[in-house]
């Protein structure tokens, strides 16, 4: 997570995918993120700070899916953490 490009804010509709005891679960909620395109090791990521009021579980995703500025992204979830601002900050290495 060593540079930023661009941030930008957006209400997006996220897609998620998180596993269960009974396997994996589709769900899709709509949420205030900013978002910043980053390097992960030489890959391309995204940053996304998603603003409270936080969608239940969103925290437990493992990959993420959504289109922003009319181009579709879809990611694995690296790393996730609470804000002090009680935002979600989701690391995501782009696919």
């Amino acid at each position: 997570m060593k540079s930023t490009y661009r941030a930008s804010s957006a209400c997006l509709e996220l897609d998620f995918v998180r596993d269960t005891l009974f396997g994996p679960v589709a769900q899709r909620v709509e949420c205030h993120v900013q978002l910043a395109a980053i390097n992960l090791q030489g890959c391309p990521a995204l940053r996304l700070h998603v603003s409270p009021p936080l969608p239940a579980k969103l925290d437990r995703a493992h990959s993420v899916a959504f289109t922003w500025d009319g181009r579709s992204y879809r990611g694995v979830v690296r790393d996730h953490g609470r804000c002090g601002d009680g935002g979600l900050n989701l690391l995501l290495e782009l696919q």
